[in-house]
């Protein structure tokens, strides 16, 4: 179990979960797949945004739980939903 911010908005937090080919996303985490969530749309989102703050829960934040799968396959699937993201956002600025 692991989790990161993602260096943006809550929107990329959530393009990035949606980028994800290996992952699925889940209201929780555990078992033997490989799954994300955004705890500001699962777990945490009937705490207010205060309240989120004081505990270091962002819009930004993912929190991946590991399963059983090849790791070069999900180091893999987590590279390119980042490059999706990144590449998103260079043409959200372009545009």
């Amino acid at each position: 179990m692991l989790s990161f911010e993602v260096d943006g908005t809550g929107e990329d937090a959530r393009r990035l979960t949606e980028s994800l080919r290996l992952f699925t996303l889940a209201p929780s985490l555990g078992g033997v797949d490989s799954l994300v969530s955004i705890p500001v749309l699962t777990s945490h989102a009937m705490i207010s945004a205060e309240q989120r703050q004081k505990m270091g829960v962002t819009e930004q934040l993912i929190r991946v739980s590991v399963g059983i799968e090849n790791a070069d396959d999900l180091i893999a699937d987590l590279e390119q939903a980042f490059a999706a993201v990144n590449s998103s956002r260079q043409h959200a600025q372009v545009g």
